[in-house]
């Protein structure tokens, strides 16, 4: 891992649809002592009632509350609000900060901001997207799911989901929408929030670092038995349930969440040549893409990541993290079937083919 990786701040995105509680749950965050140390960027200071919150001292264009925590909102482009703020941590006008959350607006599509951090030269060494966070109304998300494409989006594009206003909502009703998540997003780690009460622990730790060095959770990050399940009785599963989500919307059916797996190991070349046929032929169609690599001659596996189609540069990390060295890359896409990327990468890997 490179010296300005590990300096780099993290930055946690928090997506979500209209109305799905972000406000609430701002509001009460930026109370909470444990923000001391984060900066908080968001879209317009008028949804949040920073006034309530005490504001120790004001600079233009950034509020520092007594919670210690610094709020501002974005200027222009989130490339000059980010220097803005490391200007003025630079020039003490701030207090420093180890971790910056930004939010998004309600319709906002997150790909655009992830492909800022893993493109833009003048963030990379300084800063790097740690989590995508999704709120999701616990009353109204169906709804939201069965009308609008993003939503669906913005669910699969999630490292942590967080189910809001699970307090005012039907048992029966949460019940239903965390299998959906589910089925839309295997991957994803998943909290229900009551009265918009949410710890900073809860939002910064509870989605796993992407694998990067020694130590690293990969297991945890992969959660590749998430998606197996999902795939052995699928078909099954699906005319079985029929009845019961008749309702689901046909947004839904595109979104698919599966695995693939390699047992052989596959040469570096041909891994490359499946990564950039796949991405440039669907990326937009290519939700999230996660996987651990058996590429041959390495002694640990090459972790692969990708959103839409920004692919995270590949780490190579020094020793498998069990004694399974299959290749296991699991996705999230839309309307691109497991079969035809199963058989692309079987092609591909073929060792006549490198």
């Amino acid at each position: 891992m490179t010296e300005s990786a590990s300096a780099a701040i993290p930055i946690t995105l928090v997506t979500g649809f209209l109305g799905s509680g972000k406000t609430t749950l701002l509001n009460n965050l930026l109370r909470d002592p444990g923000m001391a140390d984060t900066a908080v960027i968001i879209n317009e200071f008028g949804d949040v009632a920073i006034d309530h919150l005490l504001v120790e001292s004001a600079v233009e264009n950034a509020v520092v509350l007594q919670s210690g925590c610094i709020c501002c909102t974005v200027r222009g482009d989130l490339v000059d609000t980010l220097s803005d703020l490391k200007g003025k941590e630079a020039r003490g006008e701030i207090p420093p900060f180890s971790r910056i959350l930004i939010e998004t607006t309600g319709l906002a599509d997150p790909t655009s901001i992830v492909q800022l951090f893993a493109t833009e030269p003048t963030l990379a060494g300084q800063f790097r997207l740690r989590a995508v966070v999704t709120t999701v109304d616990a009353v109204n998300g169906s709804a939201q799911l069965d009308g609008f494409e993003e939503a669906g989006r913005q669910v699969a594009l999630a490292d942590l989901l967080i189910v809001t206003k699970a307090d005012i909502a039907e048992p029966s009703g949460i019940a239903a929408l965390s299998e959906r998540l589910h089925r839309l997003n295997p991957g994803a780690e998943s909290i229900e929030v009551l009265h918009g009460q949410l710890s900073p622990a809860d939002l910064f730790d509870r989605a796993p670092e992407a694998p990067s060095g020694e130590g690293a959770d990969v297991k945890r990050w992969l959660k590749a038995e998430a998606f197996d399940d999902g795939h052995d009785h699928h078909d099954h599963h699906h005319q079985h349930d029929h009845n019961h989500h008749h309702a689901h919307s046909h947004h839904d059916a595109a979104i698919k969440a599966f695995a693939v797996t390699l047992d052989a190991p596959i040469a570096r070349e041909a891994l490359r040549r499946w990564l950039n046929s796949v991405l440039s032929l669907r990326g937009k169609d290519l939700l999230r893409m996660k996987g651990i690599v058996n590429v041959s001659g390495l002694d640990g596996p090459m972790v692969v990541h990708a959103v839409q189609q920004v692919v995270h540069p590949p780490v190579h990390l020094a020793a498998w993290p069990s004694e399974d060295h299959t290749t296991r890359i699991v996705f999230i896409t839309r309307n691109i079937s497991q079969a035809a990327l199963q058989r692309s990468l079987d092609v591909l890997a073929a060792p006549d083919a490198a």
